[in-house]
């Protein structure tokens, strides 16, 4: 028999103590009660992600485990349904929230993807044999949920341009081992 872990994550966080201040730490100025609120909210929302982290189980260890096909698929709603309080916990619309996978499809989420990859490729440069295809499959993604959004937009070349203008203002040449700047296309 293997153990299984509790999936069950999302509890009612007003349950929990709210910790006395220490004692040699001055007490802060009273804040509006929205502040309060604001901060309940985000602490709740940080305390619930951590919680989903913590039961994430990688496929490989539902393998290790011997979960059969149902559990996996259970196991898999369990989560989405998760991401999809937590997305609507953090202001996300419920329109902007994939049903199937819980996460956000919102732009704020496409801003953030595109945001990586332009960053990655600004430091380490575009290696056409390994970044390729996974550029490839993250512009799929998007493509296949909000091609809205793609509309004009070039990751490639908003990352390349990124790489040149900060390898230009250090004034000297790449020295990215996997850069192959000339061969991205």
């Amino acid at each position: 028999m293997t153990a299984r872990r509790q999936v069950d994550v999302l509890f009612d966080l007003s349950d929990y103590p709210k910790g006395p201040p220490a004692p040699s730490v001055a007490t802060p100025a009273q804040e509006s009660p929205s502040a309060d609120v604001d901060r309940a909210k985000r602490w709740a929302v940080h305390t619930a992600a951590s919680r989903i982290r913590r039961i994430a189980i990688s496929p490989r260890e539902q393998r290790a485990a011997g979960w059969t096909p149902e559990q996996i698929v259970d196991y898999r709603t369990s989560m989405a349904d998760f991401r999809i309080a937590l997305g609507l916990a953090q202001g996300a619309a419920f329109d902007d929230i994939d049903p199937a996978s819980g996460y956000s499809m919102s732009r704020a989420s496409y801003d953030a993807a595109r945001h990586s990859w332009i960053s990655s490729m600004k430091f380490h440069g575009f290696n056409p044999g390994y970044d390729r295809k996974r550029l490839n499959k993250a512009i799929a993604y998007w493509e296949e949920r909000r091609p809205q959004f793609l509309v004009g937009d070039d990751w490639l070349a908003a990352g390349l341009d990124a790489h040149r203008a900060y390898w230009q203002a250090l004034d000297h040449p790449c020295t990215c081992a996997t850069c192959d700047e000339g061969d991205a296309s």
